[in-house]
């Protein structure tokens, strides 16, 4: 693989990568690779598959090598497992050499100047120890919880975590040590970052905040009172507890005035269907998975009530993009995923009360949530790919320091 003179070659590891998608993760590092390539940067990206063999292919000028799972089922098939197997796996993932030869195989096809690690899962431990091989610098990004969490979400029956359990604290306890030996973390908020380092995670590492960008599209138009006098909220993200789905139901039955609620995502058939019967109201509208071009004209305000901490927002990012209102719940990176909003209320997480109260302002003040100035995301794919590039300019500048220091000392 040649390289260009002068030009930074990148390694972007994560656990998937379009078309495998399971939710905007995915999207943001595609869209950080293709924009660091835009940049200059030669990015190239390491993923997993569910085939037996590796996958080469270059997908929207991106070099994508996509390595076998090795571990006892792939995770991403919608198949339920055990609790045994499903105890197996997380066992094996805690610490699993079967993944170290193919890593190191590919870092030494690529030959990177630095390894981007973002999401953790699967890959277990080996991107720590072939970097430790390989005398290589290693930035990560925080994007979930799986560094604190085998569920990676904090989250578990129907409740957030309020201390992490011991199994999790196990299971984690192998990337807790990889962490001491990573030269920059990245936050998507800074919520994300400070729970993992008040957990004993990048204790001494240089951080910074970069979250996601919303991806360029077109700005919905806003209809005047007159065309759509009705109030109509908006969400957008997977259908589950942990989104807030039914806090948000919940808060409707007290809702006064003309609302509507579309509400866009897929979830677990039988959990929908309940929820579908419980809250059968016309105002209440199912789209399932649209594209962002279908659901943001029939958008005022997006309502986005998680009652787990959302490490950032991307739906938040976009509707701040939309010049839509947003209403969310003040918990993980929400609040900062929604600075530049013209209009905005955060509310307590699973308090649908509150909820209700915020809803209702908008009902009350159609024209000033419809209408009020759009705002300016706080990142944007130009903003996020020139804070990267300065990390690894950063951490290759200290890397090169140090190197001539200690050969000085020689």
């Amino acid at each position: 693989m040649a390289k260009a003179a002068g030009a930074v070659r990148v390694l972007i590891v994560n656990t998937l990568y379009p078309p495998a998608q399971v939710g905007g993760a995915e999207r943001s590092v595609a869209q950080l690779a293709q924009g660091l390539r835009r940049a200059g940067v030669e990015a190239s990206v390491l993923t997993l598959t569910s085939r037996r063999e590796t996958v080469n292919e270059r997908i929207d000028s991106v070099p994508v090598q996509r390595l076998s799972l090795r571990n006892l089922y792939w995770p991403y098939d919608g198949v339920r497992r055990s609790a045994i197997q499903r105890a197996v796996w997380h066992g094996l993932e805690a610490a699993n050499p079967l993944m170290d030869q193919a890593v190191d195989r590919a870092v030494a096809r690529v030959r990177p100047d630095l390894i981007h690690l973002h999401l953790t899962t699967g890959f277990s431990l080996s991107v720590y120890r072939a970097v430790t091989r390989r005398d290589l610098p290693l930035v990560q990004t925080l994007r979930d919880w799986s560094m604190l969490c085998a569920r990676a979400s904090l989250f578990r029956r129907g409740r957030r975590c309020d201390r992490r359990c011991g199994s999790c604290v196990l299971l984690t306890a192998g990337k807790r040590v990889g962490s001491q030996a990573v030269d920059h973390v990245i936050g998507l908020s800074g919520a994300v970052l400070e729970t993992h380092r008040a957990a004993g995670y990048f204790r001494r590492t240089q951080a910074s905040v970069i979250g996601n960008a919303a991806g360029a599209a077109t700005i919905a138009p806003r209809p005047s009172l007159a065309e759509a006098p009705t109030m109509r909220f908006g969400f957008l993200g997977r259908v589950e507890p942990e989104k807030g789905i039914e806090v948000l139901l919940a808060a409707t039955r007290g809702l006064g005035g003309d609302w509507t609620l579309n509400i866009a995502g897929r979830g677990e058939a039988d959990y929908v269907q309940a929820l579908r019967r419980a809250y059968d109201d016309p105002r209440i509208v199912w789209l399932g998975k649209v594209e962002a071009e279908a659901f943001w004209p029939k958008v005022d305000v997006l309502v986005a009530p998680a009652v787990w901490a959302e490490p950032f927002g991307r739906s938040v990012v976009e509707a701040v993009q939309q010049g839509r209102g947003v209403i969310a719940s003040r918990i993980g990176g929400l609040p900062e995923a929604a600075q530049g909003a013209g209009m905005s209320a955060l509310v307590e997480p699973g308090d649908a009360g509150a909820l209700t109260a915020a809803m209702q302002a908008a009902v009350d003040q159609p024209e000033r949530w419809r209408f009020a100035a759009v705002g300016a995301p706080a990142w944007t794919e130009e903003s996020i790919v020139e804070a990267h590039k300065a990390v690894y300019r950063q951490v290759l500048s200290s890397r090169s320091s140090m190197i001539s220091a200690e050969r000085d000392q020689a």
